[in-house]
């Protein structure tokens, strides 16, 4: 029969193909699985192999690391006491400690001996007898290793001092070892003496002894030795013991999946194998790999002596292993560790079995892909072909059948699909025309309902916009306008413009505009060039102005079809950058200009001189004894004063004069084309108003002085820096000759004088320093929402040395502090007494210490807290760091990596002083503080000041964002309190709330049984 034959070869055919492409793949999946294992072995075992031996030398090697820091340290401490040692004392104490043995020897007094907490010693007796140097040196390293070792023994063996005398103090834990010496002991053939010699080491450089008996401790040993030089000679060495034993034990491995891991020395001694633990130990921990005829670990010394690089991974010279190696740094021995070739390929071959049983089991899955396909190809098309037969037979339209392929049954189906065809073509014709239709009409009212959304969405955003928007057709005809526009110029709605011309809608703004006719004729020039874009301003009778902007309008073709009107009210825009230019020119106090005006007007007066020569003339004066009445009567009565003193200055400059208040009490006057003699005649007027005008200062009256200094231009300096540095000096000159006067700068008279005084306070620091004279107050920083105290502030005072019981303000001496270095003294004495405070009192929450600027110069001392904090046992938490903003910006590099390294100690940072700089909110971005202390001047009158609001709350709210905390100082009364808990600051301190005082009531314990 012909359809049995067709449909035998088709599944024939289909078996066949699926039972080869299994094959096909199996076979390629092995091939490629082996190679790609092949290649990835190659390139990752040599990275194993190295890196093994890289981790594995990290952790012996500590132990030699460790030893060598540890014998740096006890030098250079050494070194340093015998440098401070007292001569005598040291040297009458000698005799307490030791005393001579029937059989010669010195040795520590038998009252004294404790192996387990002090050291022991042998010294021979010279025949000229034993010296100071040995003495001294003897009682001295006692002293040093019965403190510190204990804590060096265990990890090592020993720590010792030899004596060129020939002797040795030596503590190990539990051990005598000079309880066995007698007269026939000796050091003096000893690695660590040989390798110490000048003429065998020069450079006197630290170094490590090959392994040696020790015979007074009976133990193979390796050391690290310093040589100890002393007042010109070598007197002997510094020293650890490490036992080979134990280093044997810390670098013996196992051998782990077929690799094995040794150290070698670099001469082909073998240290540690892990079969061969005893013979390493017969051997003194040095076996000669020669000698053992073992050809694998032949191969090893052979890759290594061939690689001669201190890391690296290859294989060896016969091909058979995989050497990876790594110098363990002191002894310079070399951790290695080897893989054979042979386990590799035991590896691979596994792989390529893993891989057969994973083709294998692909087969089953094939098998049933094979049914399934079948099953598609045969009886899934001579269902369809039926069906379609019986729907044809009644007389239904059936779907084509359409199979692929030129079998027996793709040509039946296609003559099946050609004999309905035509049916098929007709309907398909008819339904496509209709769905066609139906197409078009769902696109359009689609189109028509996005077109609306889009309008509504456009006149929503039109209508919340603050600008105003107005469209112009061609024709000049307003077709929209939205809500901004209308309330802008005052119209009642959109009936009363949109559809009116723009001539009728200006006629009814033009009463509103300051200057009718310029707007005129801007918009004639702008309806001129329609296809131009216009942009100008309109000023308003009323004060506000509008900034008009249009835009011409094209549809899709490129036809003018209007103009877009944009009209912006900048009013309280540009009266906002007033007075931020306000802020940054002008002082908040006083409102004269400050010290950033002074700057720019200087320079630019200098700049203009460079084309037109002029003369300039610069007095600068402050008030005398202007410190007393802020001590006195508070910082309030303070700006009263300054504010009187500058009202009063006002009235007697010239009006090309200018008057600048550079921050506290320090005034400057600019006379620009000024001759000297006019410069003093306004100096005696300054100097003379002031003295006369009465201050009223509460229930008393005081009456100020000044000291005023003159620098004139060109004849006192050539460039701004050294104008105004003179006018300074001029000053003190004037203060240092009774105040109350003016002085014009005469260079004769102030370089002595400065640097006496400079070199007096030098000397009053270092005699305070010296007979600790310095004194902390403790002023307590409050939580705003409910007075509970949250930390104290640590304020330093320096009690006077002439005057026992006054106490010297930090701003008197904090300033030759910093010129003289002496800074850095003071700030570690201050950290370390607060610190001392904090383990003291652990019920006290916290406390904050001042670090000055010239503290980001040393690198150590984020170390210093750290280590200081650790000691006692204090949280970092517990101790907050203010450092002052303008310190932090005049290096901005310096004071990141200092911050930085402070949060990584665990204390907290508050930016103190901040918003006295223009940029302090951009300083943020690069000093990382959590508290932001704000600056006082800024809290002073903070309830008469609406400025100053502005700016503390501005303050408070980005500090807030930033999740940073805020600090408010000097708060002096009751409304400012309340006001500052209002704008939400954190923390609050002042004198309303607390005065500094050296017994502060939180340093007192709490009652027995209270709770915080």
């Amino acid at each position: 029969m012909p359809p049995i034959r067709p449909r035998a070869s088709l599944l024939r055919r289909l078996s066949l193909s699926i039972w080869g492409m299994f094959l096909a793949l199996l076979l390629s999946l092995l091939a490629l699985g082996y190679l790609g294992m092949r290649l990835g072995a190659d390139r990752l075992v040599p990275i194993v192999a190295q890196r093994s031996a890289m981790l594995r030398a990290a952790s012996g090697e500590g132990l030699f690391l460790q030893a060598e820091q540890s014998v740096a340290r006890l030098h250079r401490e050494l070194l340093e006491r015998l440098r401070h040692a007292d001569h005598d004392a040291t040297l009458a104490r000698f005799h307490a400690l030791f005393e001579r043995s029937q059989d010669g020897l010195w040795r520590l007094r038998p009252d004294l001996v404790d192996p387990e907490r002090a050291p022991t010693l042998y010294l021979h007796q010279p025949a000229q007898g034993l010296g100071e140097s040995a003495r001294i040196r003897a009682v001295v390293a006692f002293d040093l290793l019965r403190e510190q070792g204990p804590a060096l023994s265990p990890p090592f063996y020993s720590v010792y001092m030899d004596f060129v005398e020939d002797g040795l103090l030596v503590y190990s834990r539990g051990r005598d070892l000079a309880a066995g010496a007698d007269a026939t002991y000796t050091n003096t053939g000893y690695p660590t003496m040989q390798g110490s010699e000048p003429r065998r080491n020069p450079q006197r450089r630290l170094f490590w002894t090959p392994v040696y008996l020790d015979r007074q401790a009976n133990t193979w040993m390796v050391s690290v030795i310093q040589p100890l030089d002393w007042q010109g000679q070598w007197v002997g060495t510094v020293g650890h013991d490490i036992a080979i034993q134990s280093l044997l034990d810390h670098n013996a491995v196992q051998n782990q999946g077929g690799a094995l891991e040794l150290v070698m020395s670099a001469d082909g001694a073998l240290i540690a194998h892990p079969q061969l633990r005893q013979r390493i130990a017969a051997a003194h921990g040095q076996l000669s790999i020669a000698s053992l005829g073992d050809p694998q670990l032949a191969q090893v010394h052979a890759t290594l002596a061939a690689a001669g690089t201190a890391q690296g991974a290859r294989r060896s010279p016969d091909g058979r292993l995989w050497v990876g190696w790594a110098t363990i740094h002191g002894p310079g021995w070399y951790q290695v560790y080897v893989l054979p070739q042979a386990v590799i390929d035991r590896i691979l071959a596994w792989g390529l079995l893993a891989l057969f049983a994973f083709g294998v089991l692909g087969l089953l899955p094939g098998m049933w892909l094979l049914r399934r396909r079948i099953h598609r190809l045969v009886a899934l098309p001579l269902q369809r072909l039926t069906r379609a037969v019986d729907e044809l037979g009644q007389g239904q339209q059936p779907n084509p059948i359409a199979m692929p392929g030129d079998d027996e049954l793709g040509r039946l189906a296609g003559a099946f699909d050609d004999m309905v065809e035509e049916v098929a073509q007709q309907r398909a014709l008819q339904h496509a025309h209709a769905q066609a239709l139906q197409t078009e009409v769902d696109e359009r009212r689609e189109f028509m309902q996005r077109l609306q959304e889009e309008r509504t969405r456009l006149h929503t955003l039109l209508g919340a916009m603050r600008q105003g928007i107005v469209f112009v057709n061609s024709e000049q005809v307003v077709v929209y306008c939205n809500a901004a526009f209308l309330t802008m110029w005052g119209f009642a709605g959109e009936a009363s413009i949109i559809g009116r011309s723009t001539r009728e809608g200006i006629a009814d703004i033009l009463p509103l505009v300051r200057d009718p006719e310029a707007l005129l004729e801007r918009l004639r020039a702008s309806i001129a060039a329609p296809l131009e874009p216009a942009h100008f301003e309109i000023p308003l009778v009323d004060g506000r102005t509008i900034v008009h902007d249009a835009y011409p309008l094209q549809d899709a073709q490129g036809r003018h079809i209007g103009r877009l009107w944009v009209q912006e009210d900048v009013t309280r825009e540009r009266e906002v950058a007033a007075q931020l230019v306000q802020l940054a020119e002008h002082d908040v106090l006083t409102g004269l200009n400050n010290r950033h005006r002074f700057e720019q007007d200087i320079e630019a007066f200098f700049h203009a001189a460079e084309r037109t020569p002029s003369q300039l003339a610069l007095l600068v004066f402050d008030l005398d004894e202007f410190k007393y009445v802020n001590d006195t009567y508070g910082h309030r009565a303070g700006d009263a004063v300054l504010n009187r003193i500058a009202v009063e200055i006002r009235t007697l400059i010239r009006g090309e004069d200018t008057l600048y208040r550079l921050g506290g009490d320090e005034f400057v006057v600019l006379m620009a084309h000024a001759s000297e003699h006019e410069a003093a005649q306004l100096a005696e007027r300054i100097v003379r108003r002031i003295a006369q005008t009465p201050q009223d200062l509460g229930e008393q009256t005081l009456r100020l002085t000044c000291s005023l200094g003159i620098a004139h231009f060109p004849t006192h300096a050539g460039n701004a820096q050294d104008l105004v540095a003179h006018a300074d000096m001029a000053m003190y000159q004037a203060k240092h000759t009774g105040k109350n006067r003016w002085s014009v700068y005469r260079p004769d008279h102030d370089a002595s004088r400065a640097m006496a005084v400079h070199l007096g306070w030098n000397d009053r620091i270092a005699h305070a320093l010296e007979h600790d004279l310095l004194r902390l107050h403790f002023q307590g920083i409050y939580r705003a929402r409910d007075g509970h105290l949250e930390h104290l502030e640590a304020l330093l005072r320096m009690e006077d040395a002439a005057q026992p019981g006054t106490l010297i303000l930090p701003a008197e001496f904090i300033g030759h502090a910093e010129k003289s270095g002496k800074i850095l003294e003071i700030d570690r004495w201050v950290i370390r007494r607060c610190i001392g405070l904090l383990a003291a009192h652990p019920h006290l929450p916290a406390l904050a210490v001042n670090i000055s600027g010239r503290s980001f110069d040393d690198p150590d001392l984020p170390a210093f807290i750290a280590e200081e904090l650790r000691q006692r046992h204090v949280s970092p938490r517990r101790l907050l760091v203010e450092l002052t903003e303008t310190a932090a910006v005049s290096d901005m590099g310096d004071a990141a990596r200092f911050i930085a390294a402070l949060r990584r100690t665990g204390c907290l940072v508050c930016l103190d002083d901040f918003g006295a700089g223009f940029a302090s909110f951009a300083y943020l971005k690069h000093l990382n503080a959590d508290i932001l202390k704000i600056d006082g001047m800024f809290i002073r009158d903070l309830p008469q000041d609406a400025d100053n609001q502005v700016f503390v709350r501005t303050i408070i709210d980005v500090a807030r964002g930033m999740g940073k905390q805020t600090v408010a100082e000097f708060v002096e009364d009751g409304r400012t309190l309340l006001m500052l808990r209002e704008m939400g600051v954190d923390m609050v301190q002042g004198y309303h709330l607390d005065r500094p005082k050296a017994e502060h009531p939180a340093l007192q314990p709490p009652p027995f049984g209270a709770r915080r």
